[in-house]
């Protein structure tokens, strides 16, 4: 039975959250599971079910709740500051990312920039699909390089909040040098590394577990709405605020 567009839109987001990326191959698009391998949508989204259905049971879990009043003052701290809050959606096809939305705002909220991006590469309705971004939607947008003098000053004159920064701000510096664009230092702090030092769980000895977007604000009934840029950045911006907001 055929999928419609929100379910479509969906299955390909659980996909990109767990770790699987489209890939284009001899002019089909093929799954790739998240060491590299081949795979059906079918067989991936069973897999993440059972995942889901495992993790679900509880266990015992190490928790170290010791960073938590670091991480709390600099949500004090950085919200003095009135960062902006960035947020990138990418193709998410292999190990070629390129960005396909870009929306940033301010701490109230208010969007200071968004906007979809035409990729360089060939626009299939996967891409689309990832994000629910329409691919006439795609075709019509601008490129990186006709947001570029909006965005540039933004980048390099503010604080970033980001989720998952050392991702995104690689797949920008990249995008920038495609298009043979200098792009200087940024002044980022990952939202990720934040929350996963506040929530305390310890992937080993070491580190902590990093937590989806979505896990993050589901803890403080924050809602994610959709995969868009835009939807997300405030998410993170309202995970931010409850941080700033929590007695250290």
């Amino acid at each position: 039975m055929a999928l419609d567009n929100d379910e479509r839109s969906q299955n390909n987001a659980l996909l990109k959250q767990h770790g699987y990326r489209w890939a284009k191959e001899n002019n089909q698009w093929i799954l790739k599971d998240p060491q590299g391998k081949t795979t059906t949508s079918e067989k991936a989204l069973q897999i993440i079910k059972k995942q889901q259905k495992a993790v679900s049971t509880p266990v015992a879990t190490a928790v170290n709740l010791a960073e938590r009043p670091a991480v709390l003052r600099w949500a004090q701290q950085i919200v003095r500051r009135q960062p902006l809050i960035l947020d990138i959606e990418t193709t998410n096809i292999a190990t070629v990312d390129e960005i396909i939305e870009l929306a940033i705002i301010n701490l109230a909220g208010q969007v200071i920039f968004s906007s979809p991006v035409k990729p360089g590469q060939p626009i299939g309705a996967t891409i689309g699909d990832i994000h629910g971004i329409a691919t006439n939607t795609l075709a019509q947008a601008p490129t990186f390089t006709d947001i570029w003098q909006q965005i540039y000053p933004l980048l390099i004159q503010n604080e970033l909040i980001i989720y998952h920064a050392a991702f995104y701000l690689r797949v920008l510096r990249q995008t920038a040098t495609r298009y043979q664009l200098a792009l200087p230092a940024i002044v980022s702090h990952c939202m990720m590394g934040k929350y996963a030092l506040y929530a305390g769980v310890k992937a080993s000895e070491r580190e902590y577990k990093m937590h989806s977007l979505e896990e993050a604000c589901s803890e403080f009934g924050i809602s994610t709405g959709t995969q868009r840029a835009s939807d997300n950045a405030e998410a993170i911006r309202q995970l931010l605020l409850v941080l700033a907001n929590i007695s250290a």
